[in-house]
């Protein structure tokens, strides 16, 4: 028989030194991480040439596009302040003509008041170069926003198919209600004697059937106010036809039919 090869460790050792299966119980040491020495350099290679691509023509026209888009969605908000500048100047213009409009209207152009004759006096009936004739009138404004004054000044003339009868001045007149003015104007009678139909209504007094038609003539300066402001002084002429039964003290008015207008 070959001998075996001596062991190069006793039994006692390898009982020592082993585990169970045979595994060395020393821990195997972890390497260690090896620290750059100081000073040391680094070399980063960096691509030395670059090619940049030229985008396509059709982006081009996909940005105007959408600007086209955005600016009919919402408009420039760059031009914004512009808009509102205009549209403010534009609506600011309009208001002003308007007002300028109404006040053309309003002030410049009222309407005409509406006059009546509430009462006729005839004084000195016998003496027929001398008879007084007396009216009450009243003058309603229709305007609402506008006042008029009446001025002194004013003449009127009472005329019987176109004859002349009596003349003489208006006075500031007295006030009235509510937008209402109250005339009295006394008319003298001309020098020349009468027509035979007034002659006779003077002397045999009213009768029934007899009328006598006459004509009230009122030419009176008149200023538009507007609160306490007034405006230009205007011309109103104002002409009455009446119908009345004799003209003998209290005369009463058969019908009455008044028309006014502004003159310059």
């Amino acid at each position: 028989m070959a001998e075996r090869p001596p062991l190069p460790f006793s039994s006692t050792e390898q009982a020592s030194s082993a585990t169970p299966f045979g595994s060395p119980l020393e821990p195997v040491a972890a390497p260690r991480q090896l620290k750059p020495p100081p000073g040391e350099t680094y070399v980063v290679k960096v691509q030395k040439d670059q090619i940049y691509r030229v985008p396509p023509p059709e982006n081009a026209y996909l940005a105007e596009r959408y600007r086209t888009e955005r600016g009919q969605r919402g408009g420039d908000p760059a031009c914004s302040p512009c808009v509102q500048l205009t549209v403010g100047l534009a609506v600011a213009a309009a208001l002003l003509l308007g007002a300028g409009i109404a006040l053309f209207v309003v002030v410049l152009r009222p309407d005409p008041p509406g006059f009546s004759v509430d009462r006729l006096s005839v004084h000195n009936a016998s003496a027929q170069h001398h008879v007084d004739y007396d009216f009450f009138l009243t003058a309603i404004n229709p305007n609402k926003v506008t006042a008029l004054w009446y001025k002194d000044g004013g003449k009127a003339t009472l005329l019987h198919q176109r004859t002349a009868l009596a003349k003489g001045g208006v006075g500031k007149p007295e006030e009235g209600g509510e937008d209402a003015t109250d005339f009295n104007v006394l008319l003298h009678a001309v020098g020349h004697p009468p027509p035979k139909g007034v002659e006779k209504a003077l002397s045999s007094g009213s009768k029934k059937g007899s009328l006598v038609a006459l004509e009230v003539a009122l030419d009176v300066p008149v200023q538009v106010h507007v609160g306490a402001l007034g405006f230009q002084t205007m011309s109103l002429a104002v002409v009455c036809d009446i119908r009345t039964a004799g003209l003998r003290k209290d005369v009463h008015i058969s019908s009455q039919n008044c028309r006014s207008s502004f003159g310059k």
